[in-house]
């Protein structure tokens, strides 16, 4: 067991050490260290209980799958802390506390992350819940944190509200809180089959609606551009990548071990939530003239298209094979997303802090081409591949997931997918005409020197993002080794 939740240890002895040390002293480039060592560690333990390690009990479940699903998690939380310094060291605010939710927002996504129990499903969520909300107003002298983090912990409460009375009908209904027994329970015959029946649609149903709000998810999507816009960049990066996914795969787990495909009420919810989220994300999108406001709406559509390998899985007239299909196209596309995602918040956090980037206003990137070439290279890459334009791996994610929609004869669902992807492709393209445009300006002589953490950065996610568009198959093989279903 020891083996299994070893990078659990790591990453929560790493946000205790830090306490510890910062009652005793503040260092802001230890604390650093610190987390980015604990984090490496952590990561390197993950990758090799990859189909090394199995464990279960009645609360968590660490196979192949979570153990890939929780190696992701990491590794977005490594990337994104070589960044924090730079910003941190920026502002006047003790610096040393961001450093300690940082890690416990980690730790709670890889809770939720392998949770097999509704518990330590909710106690996972919480840690990250309430890790993010003192992020976000973590600048306490920025009016629009202070308003994110209200709104953010508010409505989060609301959600989290939702799913405890969603938990608690589908206990009434089954008698467990274990996802693998509620299937079994529901099978058995009894007087009461058909009222529970009714019980755990209705239990199912809220839990989406609270789920809905973590990944904003129309139409529960009306918060996520005001906290994107209004929290402070590292922390939006957080809400946006490590949380999200986090939910998101335990949603996506909790579909296919709960047997939802047997109960066409909740199927034709969740396809009109996946509808409404790829053509309103998109088209919201469309209108916005802040970069930050744009990713926000954007991920309400690309969230929409990832609902399509859970209900590709589920689907009743797929064919042999088709199940498997459609995890490996979930997965393989929640690695594409987060990793594209997390590239630009990484870029636009370096941007920020060197003052090459006034605001987040699209304006703003005007001429970046040529004050700031290989920043703006990056950028375009990344566009295309959230666009889904060939040889990235954004591409093949988006190929992947529409070979299981053909698969699982979702046609209507994959018309509206290509009508989105159209739809999106205006504004991603708008951001690098946007940049190639010519302006004159003071600063185009002004250039600073490149940090070296920030090539590194940079060169890897171009790799990734490039190297997975042209050889998917390395990604590919993986994910077929991990996924048991």
């Amino acid at each position: 067991m020891i083996g299994a939740i070893l990078p659990w240890v790591i990453i929560g002895s790493s946000a205790l050490l830090i306490m510890l040390f910062t009652a005793i002293k503040r260092d802001h480039i230890y604390t650093a260290l610190l987390t980015i060592s604990g984090l490496s560690i952590a990561l390197i333990t993950q990758l090799i209980n990859v189909n090394t390690i199995s464990y279960s009990n009645d609360l968590i479940s660490i196979n192949s799958t979570t153990s890939l699903l929780s190696a992701l998690m990491i590794l977005l939380a490594l990337m994104l802390s070589l960044q924090l310094y730079p910003w941190l060291n920026k502002i006047s605010d003790p610096k040393e506390e961001y450093y300690m939710l940082f890690l416990l927002a980690c730790l709670g996504a890889l809770v939720v992350v392998v949770s097999e129990h509704f518990a330590s499903f909710f106690l996972g969520l919480e840690i990250l819940t309430l890790s993010i909300v003192p992020m976000i107003l973590y600048c306490d002298k920025d009016s629009g944190a202070l308003e994110a983090s209200i709104k953010y912990f508010v409505l989060s409460s609301i959600a989290s509200a939702f799913i405890l009375m969603g938990i608690g009908l589908i206990y009434f209904a089954t008698g467990t809180l274990i996802f693998s027994e509620i299937p079994q329970q529901l099978a058995i015959g009894t007087a009461t089959a058909s009222d529970s029946e009714l019980f755990f649609i209705v239990g199912s149903l809220m839990i989406l609606l609270g789920i809905s709000f973590k990944l904003s998810l129309a139409p529960c999507h009306l918060w996520v551009a005001d906290i994107f816009e209004g929290a402070p960049l590292a922390t939006t990066a957080v809400l946006a990548t490590l949380a999200k996914a986090a939910v998101f795969t335990l949603f996506w787990r909790l579909l296919m071990i709960s047997d939802w495909q047997l109960y066409p009420p909740l199927i034709s919810v969740l396809s009109f939530v996946a509808i409404l989220s790829m053509l309103a994300g998109n088209l919201l999108a469309l209108l916005q003239s802040n970069i930050l406001r744009l990713l926000a709406y954007s991920s309400i559509a690309h969230f929409g298209y990832l609902l399509l390998g859970p209900l590709a899985m589920t689907s009743a007239v797929s064919l042999p094979g088709g199940e498997s299909l459609a995890a490996q196209a979930s997965v393989f596309y929640l690695c594409a997303y987060m990793l594209t995602l997390l590239g630009i918040f990484i870029l636009l956090i370096y941007l920020k802090n060197q003052h090459k980037l006034e605001n987040f206003h699209l304006d703003s990137l005007k001429g970046l081409y040529w004050r700031e070439p290989m920043s703006a290279f990056v950028m375009t890459i990344l566009m295309l591949s959230l666009a889904g334009i060939p040889l990235t791996i954004g591409f093949f994610g988006k190929f992947y997931l529409v070979m299981a929609a053909v698969n699982s004869q979702l046609w209507w669902l994959l018309g509206v997918l290509v009508i989105a992807s159209i739809i999106g492709l205006f504004y991603y393209l708008r951001i690098i005409m946007i940049m190639l445009e010519k302006v004159a300006s003071k600063t185009d002589k002004q250039n600073r020197p490149l940090q070296p953490m920030y090539i590194l950065l940079m060169s890897f996610i171009v790799l990734m993002v490039v190297g997975l568009g042209v050889l998917p198959n390395l990604l590919i093989v993986a994910i077929e080794a991990a996924t048991i279903f």
